[in-house]
């Protein structure tokens, strides 16, 4: 049995890059309920800056990640099949039939 480790697909790592960013939104005022941002005004701002720093942050990297990675994903994964099934290209997919037969001359 092999087991092989695979990456996430473009959408995938978007997805997570969403997820980081729902994560910052509900933990922000969480934080600021703690007292991580200061006291005051400046508080509240500062806890701002930080939701929407995070957002930005987890879903940018998130999806440049998805974007960055897609085309050695692809060519990694064609690299390793051609290594294991020994063979340097596909085969040729076979030809179809006529959708109908020829006709006959003089009918």
């Amino acid at each position: 049995m092999s087991v092989r480790f695979t990456w996430l697909r473009p959408g995938g790592w978007g997805r997570l890059g969403v997820v980081v960013a729902v994560g910052i939104l509900f933990a922000t005022p969480m934080l600021w309920s703690l007292g991580a941002f200061g006291e005051g005004d400046d508080a509240i701002r500062r806890a701002l800056i930080f939701l929407f720093a995070g957002m930005w942050f987890g879903v940018g990297v998130g999806y440049s990640i998805g974007w960055a990675l897609h085309g050695f994903i692809l060519r990694s994964r064609d690299h390793d099949e051609d290594e294991e099934s020994g063979h340097a290209s596909r085969p040729a997919a076979p030809s179809r039939p006529a959708p109908h037969p020829p006709g006959r001359p003089g009918h």
